[in-house]
């Protein structure tokens, strides 16, 4: 007596739970994509706030007070938190500006930049 030609029910069975697990391995991979280029686009912009907040203090007149100032500004959509602070270095002809940016009502900060600024000379 000859078999029919054809697969098995459990051949089938493993084919589609292979099938699934590697469709489950797929999904899970572009969420992870999905996630990661969302916080790459939140670290991008507010590293933009952060430079904006910086080209602003260097294009006030003067020299930048020390201390700490803070203030909110809307980009991309999205209402950002920034916190400035100004602080002596040991050559007194040169400034630290240390500049947190995160979203407002956010805890931890997105981006953090500081930079150096020298006397401005008439």
């Amino acid at each position: 007596m000859k078999r029919a030609g054809g697969f098995t029910l459990i051949e089938i069975i493993v084919a589609v739970a292979i099938l699934a697990v590697a469709m489950a391995a797929l999904i899970t991979g572009m969420a992870r994509y999905a996630a990661n280029a969302a916080a790459l686009r939140e670290k991008t912009v507010a590293l933009w706030v952060a430079h904006n907040r910086l080209t602003e203090i260097g294009l006030e007149p003067g020299w930048p007070d020390l201390g700490a100032s803070d203030g909110d500004v809307e980009m991309a959509g999205i209402e950002w938190r920034w916190d400035v602070t100004v602080a002596e270095t040991p050559d007194p002809r040169v400034r630290r500006i240390d500049i947190d940016v995160r979203p407002k009502g956010g805890e931890a900060a997105s981006m953090s930049l500081s930079s150096f600024v020298g006397e401005r000379r008439p």
